[in-house]
C-alpha cells in the first residue's frame, strides 16, 4: 500500500500504525527525510512501550511530510499524508502522529474522521524523531471520538525519560455533566466562507455561547513561524554526515561534506526552516525576533480566558493561523466534520474531558 513505508500484515481491528517518526526498535524511522532513508531505530518509543503492554499491536509505519514541515513555507498543492489516507482506507482504525501545524487535524476533518491532540506533557515524546521540541505532541489519529480517546488513555502519563511532563500517572477522558459554555470568536469565524460559518454558528446553538476575542490573533502565524523554525534548525543540526544518516559521497574535506550532505538530503522546506531558523537565533536578531516571539507566545497563554467558557470553538482553515493556538499554548484540541466543514475545539490544559463533552453533546 502506497501509504505504508512498513507493513506487517497486522488485521487485528484495533491495530495501531505510526507515523514514521515514531520509533519502533529493528524497524525504519526516515521522518519522511532523505536523511534518515536507511535509518533503523535502535528502542522503541514510550507510546510502543505501552501500546505492547496492553497486548495491542502496530500494523506499520506510514509516510509523512519531511520532519512534519508541509506547506509552511511553499504554496502548493498538498497530499493526503499517509496517515489520514491509511484511515480513510480502513486499512487502520487508528493512527499516533506528531501535528504541530495542523496538518492532521485539517485533513483528518476534510475526511470525515477525527483527530485528538492531547495537552503538552501528558504523552511521552520520547522516541518521537523531533520537529519542534516545546511544540511536539503524539496525537491520535482515528474514526471515532470515543475510541480515539480510549486508545489516548493507553499511551498518556508520566514517562521519566522525558523531562517536560506533568507528574500524573494515568489520565481518564470521559464525558462530564455540566452545561458547557463554548467561546466563538466571531472576529475568526467572519475570516472563514459562509458555509463554515453557518456550521460553526449552528455547532454553538448546542451550547452556552461567549463571544471573546482572542487577543494576539494576527501575530499566531508569525509567532510559531518563528519559534519552530529556530527549534527546526537546533533539532536538524545533528544531521551532519558523520554520526547517523546520509552522508554524501566524494566529499574532499569536513566543510564540503557537510554541506553536500545538507544539500542533497533535506528538503526545500526544511533547507528554509533551518535558514530562517540560523537567523533569528543569531546574535544580530536574537532579541528583536526570537525573543520577542517568545514574550508574545507567554502573552498568548495568558490571554485566554477560560474562567468564561470552557472550550474555544475554530474552524479548521489552514489560512487564518488558527491551528497555531494549540501548538503554541501546550493546549488539548480535537477536530473532527460537522455539517461537511471543519471544526476545532481547544480546551484549557488537561481539560480534554471538556472537547469530549462538547464533542459527544454536539452529536446527540
Amino acid at each position: 500500500m502506497a501509504f505504508y513505508i512498513t507493513d506487517y500484515n497486522v488485521t487485528e481491528p484495533h491495530a495501531v500504525a505510526l507515523e514514521d517518526c515514531i520509533m519502533k526498535k529493528g524497524s525504519p524511522a526516515t521522518a519522511g527525510s532523505k536523511m534518515l532513508e536507511n535509518f533503523v531505530s535502535p528502542f522503541d518509543a514510550t507510546v510502543v512501550d505501552r501500546l505492547r503492554d496492553v497486548g495491542i499491536p502496530i500494523s506499520g509505519k506510514t509516510r509523512m511530510p519531511e520532519f512534519g514541515i508541509s506547506g509552511f513555507f511553499a504554496d502548493k498543492p498538498e497530499e493526503l499524508s499517509g496517515s489520514v489516507r491509511a484511515v480513510v482506507e480502513n486499512a487502520i482504525p487508528f493512527c499516533l502522529c506528531n501535528d504541530v501545524f495542523g496538518l492532521y487535524r485539517r485533513q483528518a476533518a476534510e475526511n470525515g474522521l477525527c483527530y485528538i491532540h492531547p495537552t503538552y506533557g501528558t504523552v511521552s515524546r520520547y522516541g518521537l524523531i523531533p520537529l519542534a521540541s516545546s511544540m511536539d505532541q503524539i496525537g491520535v489519529l482515528c474514526r471515532d471520538m470515543a475510541d480515539g480517546f480510549s486508545l489516548l488513555a493507553t499511551i498518556a502519563g508520566h514517562d521519566p525519560n522525558d523531562g517536560a511532563m506533568f507528574p500524573e500517572k494515568n489520565y481518564h477522558y470521559q464525558k462530564v455533566e455540566k452545561d458547557m459554555t463554548v467561546c466563538v470568536p466571531s472576529a475568526i469565524v467572519n475570516l472563514t466562507d459562509k458555509h463554515t460559518q453557518d456550521c460553526i454558528r449552528d455547532f454553538a446553538e448546542k451550547f452556552n455561547v461567549v463571544d471573546e476575542p482572542l487577543e494576539y490573533f494576527d501575530v499566531y502565524q508569525q509567532t510559531i513561524t518563528i519559534l519552530s523554525c529556530a527549534e527546526i534548525s537546533n533539532n536538524i543540526s545533528r544531521y551532519d554526515g558523520i554520526k547517523f544518516g546520509y552522508r554524501s559521497p566524494n566529499s574532499p574535506n569536513l566543510e564540503s561534506l557537510y554541506t553536500k550532505t545538507r544539500t542533497e538530503a533535506f528538503g526545500l522546506e526544511t533547507k528554509l526552516a533551518a535558514i530562517m531558523g540560523a537567523m533569528v537565533l543569531s546574535h544580530e536578531h536574537y532579541a528583536p525576533y526570537y525573543e520577542k516571539a517568545m514574550k508574545i507566545r507567554r502573552l498568548i497563554k495568558q490571554s485566554l480566558r477560560f474562567d468564561k467558557y470552557d472550550v474555544i470553538v475554530l474552524p479548521t482553515a489552514s489560512d487564518c493561523g488558527v491551528a497555531a493556538l494549540p501548538a503554541l499554548a501546550g493546549l488539548p484540541a480535537i477536530s473532527f466534520s460537522y455539517q461537511g466543514c471543519g471544526i476545532q475545539l481547544v480546551a484549557n490544559v488537561k481539560n480534554e474531558n471538556a472537547l469530549l463533552t462538547v464533542y459527544e453533546v454536539s452529536q446527540s
